[in-house]
């Protein structure tokens, strides 16, 4: 007869299984936390976009083949064009009316997306597969639309921020678009911006000592951005209650960045409550 394992191994092996157990859980959590989807009537966009200005609808595919879902809005004839990376709890319904509002303002035409996962886009969100939409959205700019890389510039918000840097860096590097020969972005403009997911971890969950190794993706945009060779604007709130503001200012002193720094500006409101400011610096900015 097979004795029966000592008490104290059968209790390890246990105590490993609900450790494992809990770390697949949270990085579950992680994931669902990056991406979250809220809720949206997707039937309405199709209305949303008809009620804007210059606006209409457009479908196209990442570079693995993914249909996308998004926006171009803004007069065809405008001088700069924008490709816009919304923030992990947007989309392109809930950003529509401040990018019409923005395109009308600043003379610009605007192409907003929502990524893979995110109501009319096929698929599953991941870091990976963001950054093959973003590549897709490039691709879609200057090809179908016919926009000029020299006067396109890429613009991303909150988590936004990271596939804007990350595209910006492809482009550099001519990295993850085959056989496509692409040419790099006017400039980059970075709206509130993280250094690192793993910076975020341990700003939030720091008392767990290594929160990093939980995190389910990298969003480097730090090390990214040091080795950029474009123009880029970074504006962030001094208020901001989801990516501490030191963060934008971080970011800024890795590449040299021109700077807005809004007092008592907040994550989301940046445009709604403090509209002067960001269009006189944003002006000013693309003027360059």
């Amino acid at each position: 007869m097979k004795e029966p394992a000592p008490a104290a191994l059968a209790w390890s092996s246990r105590l490993a299984f609900v450790t494992l157990a809990l770390l697949v859980a949270v990085r579950v959590l992680n994931a669902a936390s990056m991406f979250p989807r809220l809720p949206a009537d997707t039937s309405k966009f199709a209305e949303k976009a008809k009620a804007l200005p210059h606006t209409r609808e457009v479908r196209f595919v990442a570079t693995d083949g993914i249909q996308l879902y998004g926006w171009v809005t803004g007069r065809s004839d405008a001088a700069r064009k924008i490709v816009f990376f919304c923030g992990n709890g947007g989309n392109v319904s809930g950003y529509g009316a401040r990018t019409a509002e923005v395109a009308q303002a600043l003379n610009l035409q605007v192409l907003v997306f929502d990524y893979r996962g995110y109501y009319l886009s096929e698929g599953s969100p991941s870091e990976e597969g963001c950054k093959r939409d973003a590549r897709g959205a490039w691709l879609f700019a200057t090809g179908e639309l016919g926009w000029k890389p020299e006067q396109t510039v890429i613009w991303g918000h909150s988590l936004g921020s990271a596939f804007a840097t990350s595209l910006a860096s492809d482009l550099q590097n001519g990295h993850g678009f085959g056989d496509v020969k692409v040419k790099s972005a006017r400039a980059l403009i970075l709206e509130s911006p993280l250094t690192s997911a793993a910076a975020m971890a341990q700003r939030q969950f720091g008392f767990l000592g290594v929160p990093h190794w939980l995190v389910y993706a990298d969003l480097d945009s730090l090390s990214r951005v040091k080795k950029l060779k474009l123009p880029i604007f970074v504006m962030h709130g001094t208020k901001d209650e989801i990516i501490p503001f030191d963060m934008g200012q971080e970011i800024a002193a890795a590449c040299g960045a021109r700077t807005l720094w809004i007092e008592g500006g907040n994550h989301n409101g940046l445009w709604t409550f403090w509209r002067e400011s960001m269009q006189t610096g944003l002006e000013e900015f693309l003027k360059e």
